[in-house]
């Protein structure tokens, strides 16, 4: 019996330490450029998910601090701060706030973790999301495709075996992201 006490000991003060983990601090949403969208589209930042083999043209979207567009997704920021448009060929209105980015079928969380990188969670148009991103690693699902890559260059991430990811401009900055441009970026390329 006294062997039990210590046993149930330890499993309440672990119990205590999971639920004092934090889930995460919300994503800050960057601000609203200056002034109103250029009439032309000038990048400030491209993702680009391309399978190893070249057997699929590679997804690309790109972004400025008012539109995100590439084949699966076309969305702009309009002037009362919801993002309208379309993705992966469904209309679509979100909204936005500190860590999360919800509406027609989305629901993601994005928070910082202690450790320094952002996670992902939630659905995308009905597909399951869970992915990390850092400086030096991104992995998880998106979907059903799930990857665990790492940074093989600067803005480069490779698995070395099935899929690279290129993340250009301000893509390339995932410790300081362009909110929410670059998770819908993601989303876009990394969802199948």
């Amino acid at each position: 019996m006294d062997g039990i006490r210590p046993i149930a000991a330890l499993a309440l003060a672990t119990l205590a330490a999971c639920a004092t983990t934090s889930p995460g601090v919300p994503v800050p949403m960057s601000p609203v450029p200056p002034g109103p969208p250029a009439l032309d589209f000038q990048a400030t930042g491209e993702v680009v998910w391309a399978d190893i083999g070249g057997a699929t043209t590679p997804r690309r979207a790109s972004y400025d601090g008012w539109q995100v567009t590439g084949p699966p997704v076309s969305l702009i920021r309009a002037p009362d701060g919801l993002w309208r448009g379309s993705f992966q060929g469904r209309d679509a209105v979100l909204a936005v706030a500190p860590g999360k980015i919800s509406g027609s079928g989305v629901d993601i969380s994005i928070v910082r973790q202690a450790d320094g990188s952002i996670l992902v969670s939630g659905s995308w148009v009905g597909a399951p999301v869970s992915f990390s991103v850092s400086k030096d690693h991104i992995r998880g699902s998106a979907g059903a495709n799930q990857f665990d890559e790492w940074l093989a260059a600067p803005g480069m991430y490779s698995d070395n075996t099935v899929g690279m990811l290129k993340l250009s401009g301000d893509a390339a900055r995932v410790g300081e992201p362009v909110m929410p441009q670059l998770f819908l970026a993601l989303l876009a390329v990394l969802v199948q």
